[in-house]
């Protein structure tokens, strides 16, 4: 059985296919603004499909639909169901919707299948680490996901609850402004730099992932970090400056470490007696390296046996649906 697990964010197109017979992946994720033009999405839909090849059956979660491309969350997961099901063909094609998968007449029905991308994943680790935290630090956002029992335990299901809870942070490691993690400074509130020039200066983010242009529409090279990074402290940049500015990077990382620690450990002592394993996954997953010294880490791809586990890196929620969904047809038909 082959199956292509589909991610289908705001930024991103992430997907990855398993060929379960053959114990082989490949994966694909294609930048795609579709804030500035819908059409940007169909077409990296038609390009990973062509890609990834052949498959018996598509799995798919988004969070697309939060786009102001669409007036409204309903309109804009109403237009991912139809156009997913029109160039991946309807009868193949399933929506993940929490513990069970739904197919397209049923998903235009429902609301409660947008945003499932940090339930899918949650769902799959706790097959694992049935008392654990997973951590998902992706391009824009983190998700922090206590599992107790192997239910996943979070207090909040929407956007909105979550953020509240604190297990929904908007920063992630690409295209979060330096202004979600510098809070102390004096800084310019304009989007000059993000966190990829941060961590492109430490060297922390592979070419592979980091598809985003640059805010200015500039070089990634180290010395246009620096100077994008230079222009929200109100500075201008020289080269001869470049340490200094890469020690800036380093104090803005350890900022955001520590905002990992404390939101991670906020949600442990809501959840747990004792300590539990930490589950890193998503592009910004060496974070937790640092935030998680004292404590048990593993990484997502740790749990992905007999396979280049390397292609899972940045595609885990295309993974856990693909994985997912075939648990459950094998359950439906037997």
């Amino acid at each position: 059985m082959r199956i292509i697990g589909w991610d289908i964010g705001g930024a991103h197109v992430k997907a990855i296919i398993i060929d379960f017979k053959k114990k082989k992946l490949k994966s694909s994720q294609i930048y795609c603004p579709i804030w500035k033009n819908l059409n940007n999405l169909k077409k990296a839909i038609k390009l990973t499909k062509k890609k990834l090849g052949k498959c018996d059956y598509h799995s798919v979660t988004m969070t697309a639909e939060l786009s102001d491309a669409f007036i409204n969350r309903k309109r804009g997961s109403k237009y991912i169901i139809k156009l997913t099901s029109k160039i991946l063909n309807t009868k193949k094609t399933f929506f993940y919707n929490k513990n069970k998968f739904i197919k397209k007449n049923i998903a235009l029905k429902k609301t409660n299948i947008n945003s499932l991308n940090w339930h899918a994943i949650g769902n799959f680790i706790s097959n694992f680490y049935p008392n654990s935290i997973l951590v998902d630090i992706g391009s824009t956002t983190t998700d922090i996901i206590p599992i107790k029992n192997k239910k996943i335990i979070s207090k909040g299901s929407s956007d909105y609850k979550r953020l509240s809870y604190n297990e929904l942070l908007y920063i992630g490691v690409i295209r979060s402004p330096i202004h979600a993690v510098e809070k102390k400074k004096k800084i310019i509130y304009e989007n000059f730099a993000n966190l990829s020039d941060v961590y492109r200066i430490l060297n922390k983010i592979p070419k592979k992932n980091d598809l985003a242009p640059t805010l200015d529409n500039k070089d990634k090279n180290k010395h246009s970090n620096a100077r994008r990074i230079a222009r929200v402290y109100g500075k201008d940049y020289k080269k001869k400056d470049f340490e200094r500015w890469k020690k800036v990077a380093s104090k803005i990382e350890k900022k955001q470490i520590n905002i990992l620690k404390k939101n991670i450990s906020k949600i442990k002592k809501e959840n747990f007696k004792n300590d539990v394993p930490i589950i890193g996954a998503g592009v910004g997953k060496f974070l937790l390296k640092d935030a998680c010294k004292k404590k048990k880490y593993y990484p997502f791809e740790s749990n992905i046996k007999n396979t280049n586990s390397n292609k899972v890196v940045n595609c885990e929620t295309a993974v856990s649906v693909a994985i997912l969904l075939k648990k459950y047809l094998k359950q439906i038909n037997n």
